[in-house]
């Protein structure tokens, strides 16, 4: 059986020490009808919000693993990824460069110490 928003709330509240009141109060809820609200297939998002930034918890992680979340963060992930190793690339071009420049700079200081030595 799928665990339900609601009771993945609650696991989660339980393990911060957050009392049904306390969290219930942090999104305009009585103790009462946050009960009621962590029964509910379907949570208000800004309620979700509220009670993440309450809690410091990130309840929306409980969608991620929902399509079609769990896709759309994959190819996010991938995109991520693809462009971090595209900045690896570059990052490693940029010091060859770097290296090259340097010995050309050896090399001209030497070419000029040879001749103010002349």
């Amino acid at each position: 059986m799928e665990e339900t928003i609601g009771k993945y709330i609650q696991k989660f509240l339980r393990f911060k020490g957050i009392s049904n009141k306390n969290a219930g109060e942090s999104i305009g809820l009585s103790e009462s009808a946050f009960e009621k609200f962590l029964t509910k297939d379907d949570i208000l998002i800004s309620r979700l919000f509220k009670l993440s930034q309450f809690s410091g918890i990130n309840l929306l992680k409980y969608y991620y693993e929902k399509e079609p979340l769990e896709s759309f963060r994959k190819d996010e992930i991938y995109e991520l990824q693809q462009k971090l190793e595209y900045s690896e690339v570059i990052i490693e071009k940029n010091n060859l460069i770097i290296e090259t420049q340097k010995k050309y700079i050896e090399e001209l200081e030497d070419k000029l110490k040879k001749i103010n030595t002349k």
